[in-house]
């Protein structure tokens, strides 16, 4: 195991560099890896996702910077809340993870889908805390046939749970035309149905209030948008579209769909390495 240097001494990690933390009274599960010869990265993963999304990107990235990931609030192996939660709670979960961890240090954000309003909030809300954005397929705002389907989606994990939604969710976030690995698509499906109905449910209602549209153009820092060639949610054109409202942003695409750092690791990989390290498109 990595020792850890300073800044990174203000949390007792386990052997494993797993460990918990206490976030206005709701219990987040993190791990925290790496060399800290670079600027830090967060992990921010995407509805239905845990740590576990990232176990193909973290890797890598840890062989430059610290990285550290975390369970959002009712999911993986954090609490499984009861309460509703807004946008404002899981970025305030964020705000206090990061402080326990390296409270003077500036961090780069990479997120996925629902994980990339987290980020975009809190960047727009610390500006001086973070070096960059990465958003992989980001869930900035939601239209309103798409706040229907999450509410009926979130309503239908409750009553029956998460096996009355799991393929049709699949459908659109891992369309057929990318399942070349099926043992990688049957790992994913039954991550997904061990999700905590209730924690499922909440986090696709507090994704269905989105509209971060206006925050996007009070981005400072330097922000990269990755759309999936094949996003049946996020497609190409509307991911430009967000980054177009973001000064000097930059956009680009990879062959996969909404769940792309699953999907393409190697080429979402290559993508936030080239961006994070100085050399961007």
């Amino acid at each position: 195991m990595n020792s850890l240097s300073e800044p990174f001494t203000a949390l007792s990690l386990t052997d494993s560099n797993q460990a918990w933390i206490d976030a206005a009274g709701v219990s987040l599960r993190y791990v925290l890896d790496g060399c800290d010869t670079a600027e830090p990265v967060v992990l921010i993963h995407e509805l239905g996702g845990s740590v576990v999304s990232w176990d193909a990107i973290a890797p890598a990235l840890q062989t430059s910077h610290r990285v550290l990931r975390y369970d959002q609030r009712g999911q993986g192996e954090s609490e499984k809340v009861r309460a509703r939660f807004s946008l404002a709670d899981q970025t305030d979960d964020l705000r206090t993870l990061l402080d326990a961890v390296a409270p003077a240090r500036r961090w780069w954000l990479v997120a996925a889908a629902a994980g990339a309003a987290i980020a975009v909030d809190y960047a727009t809300k610390y500006p001086a805390r973070v070096a960059g954005i990465v958003m992989c397929a980001p869930a900035l705002d939601v239209d309103m046939s798409r706040r229907d389907y999450l509410r009926e989606r979130a309503e239908r994990a409750r009553r029956d749970g998460m096996r009355a939604i799991v393929d049709g969710t699949l459908a659109q976030s891992w369309p057929p035309v990318l399942r070349d690995d099926p043992q990688a698509f049957e790992r994913y499906r039954a991550r997904l149905l061990a999700n905590d109905p209730v924690g499922y449910a909440l986090a696709n209602d507090a994704l269905a209030d989105l509209d971060l549209s206006a925050q996007l153009p009070a981005l400072r820092c330097p922000c990269l948008l990755l759309a999936g060639e094949h996003d049946l949610q996020r497609p190409p054109a509307r991911v430009a579209a967000q980054a177009a409202r973001i000064p000097d942003s930059v956009f680009a695409t990879v062959p996969a769909g909404h769940l792309m750092a699953v999907q393409r690791p190697a080429d979402v990989l290559a993508k936030i390495h080239a961006f994070i390290d100085g050399d961007r498109p």
